[in-house]
């Protein structure tokens, strides 16, 4: 018996462990981000800058009047403002470019881990879950490594200048200050924690990453028994980078937008000061040691109010990179031994193989043993829940048997890498998974490289598809939308035999294959299904029993066991479980 796999995921979670990890992905883009802290540290020696300037501009010019200083004054300020919003545009834009890498790449890792992820890992996690750490989560974590490191960095160093130039200006008033500021700093905190709550409540749809992420986890045994995990990746990318750059081009129009304001702010101040400072003004300005105090003073609320929240951003973040951390932790598919497989003859065993899908319940399989010959048909049938399609994941290896073995070719399907062991098989379930690409793209999908037009339409019309493909706007080139919503149950499901059919694979299985066709459509897939099991082990499922007659073999499951085995007629003759189950079947239908 081989151990059951283990999904605990074990990691260092500490605070600072988990920064640190988190820290290590802003790394590669070291360069922008000191030039976006170079530009953090400019803007708070401007803020600090334009503070000071207060008391020789009023000193100077309303007390002494000094005819230099007026005249330098106004171009003082507008040069300071104007090296402001270049410092500001520089600071915003570089972090957040720094911010969306970080996503890009974070979210990239996680959706190609998830990618590799076995089907028992879906069978316990919820897609919503998933979703939300490859979407909700990445973000915070983005907004721990930029925000809070921009905050600490900006407003710090301005906070810092601002109170040495209120201590320098008028130490006692200083000191008063520093009483005063825990106070206004908890009614901030209060205010900003108000804010955060109204925003957690408005959640906007996660738009078109999620959509991408959403079809690949819920067709993942698709994609798995196609091999298509590459495809699935480079499209994922093509829609991540996309994301990434809507995303920046917000913040080049809200970094440039600040920056021209404060620009335009600038200019309003400076010719208020210069019309202030005219002669006939002078006499009823107060100096200027005062007033740069007070500007001071105030210019440290913003600041502060940015400081406050930053051990909440840190935390938030630092929770929702433990939490996707956790997620890559979890232990990947097995990749299989190294054993060769060219195109396989076909002959397959279950042996004594027993399994359940949790520890805690019960054996969906138990002692099955069943010997299948190259080229066979064989049939499964029995009740629901008999544990006809968990035997048949065995084969693609969605899951591996707890005890006993599954023998391709004579050989443990475990000796062979996965990737070859998929590329023998050719699925057709009762849950037919479309993606959102054009008809061609679906029938060939993870096909590398792509078959030619000619093939295409050659499986199509054997699916008996074709009919129905011509008829569409684009034909072959029509995009089909999101899991082949522009279809109907039945089409949708042609289109799906047809990628089995041009996927040509040894073992063929044909889980409820023709559920959703008309008696018509499904005499006619029956007809084609016929020509495709010539050469090839196929493995039916059907609850009909008209449309298993004719296979090789019939194996009546029944709780996870085997009851019955043989061809149609024996069983009829044996008058078992199958008998009663078409004596069943067929007075329903008369």
């Amino acid at each position: 018996m081989r151990a059951s796999m283990s999904f605990t995921s074990e990691i260092d979670d500490r605070p600072f462990t988990v920064y640190k990890r988190l820290l290590s992905y802003s790394l590669p883009h070291w360069k922008v981000f000191a030039a976006a802290a170079v530009g953090m540290v400019a803007v708070a020696a401007t803020e600090v800058g334009y503070m000071s300037l207060l008391k020789p501009l009023l000193d100077g010019s309303f007390v002494k009047r000094d005819p230099e200083t007026i005249r330098i004054m106004p171009w003082a300020i507008m040069g300071l403002f104007i090296i402001r919003g270049i410092a500001s545009f520089a600071a915003i834009y570089g972090m957040s470019w720094v911010a969306r890498h970080v996503v890009k790449a974070l979210r990239g890792q996680v959706f190609e881990h998830l990618l590799a992820m076995p089907t028992r890992f879906y069978d316990r996690m919820s897609t919503g879950q998933l979703i939300a750490r490859l979407t909700y989560h990445v973000e915070q974590v983005a907004d721990a490594t930029t925000n809070v490191l921009t905050s600490l960095i900006k407003d710090g160093l301005t906070v810092i200048g601002l109170i040495g130039l209120m201590f320098w200006l008028n130490w006692k008033l200083a000191l008063f200050v520093m009483i005063v500021a825990p106070v206004i700093a908890v009614i901030l905190r209060y205010v900003s924690r108000r804010f955060r709550m109204v925003q957690k409540r408005i959640q906007e749809n996660v738009g078109v990453v999620t959509q991408a992420a959403e079809e690949t986890i819920g067709g993942q045994r698709v994609v798995k028994v196609h091999n298509a995990q590459p495809l699935e990746s480079a499209r994922f990318g093509v829609v991540n980078e996309r994301a990434r750059s809507l995303a920046m081009k917000i913040v080049a129009t809200k970094a440039s937008s600040e920056a021209v304001i404060q620009f335009i702010a600038a200019m309003a101040i400076a010719s208020i000061i210069f019309v202030a400072t005219q002669p006939e003004m002078l006499e009823k300005i107060t100096p200027g040691t005062f007033v740069a105090f007070m500007g001071a003073m105030l210019g440290l609320l913003g600041p502060i109010k940015s400081l406050t929240n930053v051990n909440e951003k840190l935390q938030r973040g630092i929770t929702a990179a433990a939490d996707v951390f956790r997620l890559m932790a979890e232990e990947r598919e097995p990749i299989g031994g190294d054993r060769e497989l060219g195109r396989a003859r076909g002959d397959l065993e279950f042996r004594g193989v027993r399994f359940r899908y949790q520890a805690d319940a019960a054996e969906a399989l138990r002692g099955v043993s069943v010997k299948i010959n190259a080229g066979e048909t064989v049939a499964f049938v029995g009740r629901s829940g008999s544990g006809k399609s968990t035997l048949l994941s065995l084969v693609p290896r969605f899951y591996d048997p707890d005890q006993g073995t599954v023998l391709l070719d004579s050989h443990d399907l475990r000796d062979y890498p996965v990737e070859r062991v998929r590329s023998q098989v050719a699925l057709v379930d009762q849950q037919v998974r479309l993606f959102d690409s054009t008809v061609a793209e679906n029938i060939a999908y993870g096909m590398s490289p792509i078959p030619d037009e000619a093939s295409i339409i050659e499986a199509a019309k054997a699916a008996h598809a074709w009919e129905f493909i011509e008829k569409l706007p684009r034909g072959l080139a029509t995009p089909l939308g999101p899991n082949g919503s522009k279809l109907s149950g039945g089409q949708r499901q042609r289109i799906a035999i047809a990628r089995a059919l041009l996927k040509d694979a040894p073992i063929l299985i044909l889980d409820e294959a023709t559920s959703a066709l008309d008696t018509e459509s499904e005499r006619l897939i029956q007809a084609a299904l016929e020509r495709l099991v010539i050469g090839r082990t196929t493995l039916v499922i059907a609850h009909r029993l008209s449309t298993i007659q004719k296979a090789d073999r019939i194996v009546v499951m029944q709780d996870g066991c085997v009851l019955e085995e043989g061809r149609h007629d024996e069983l009829l003759a044996l008058d078992g479980h199958y008998a009663a189950l078409h004596r069943m079947q067929f007075q329903e239908a008369g």
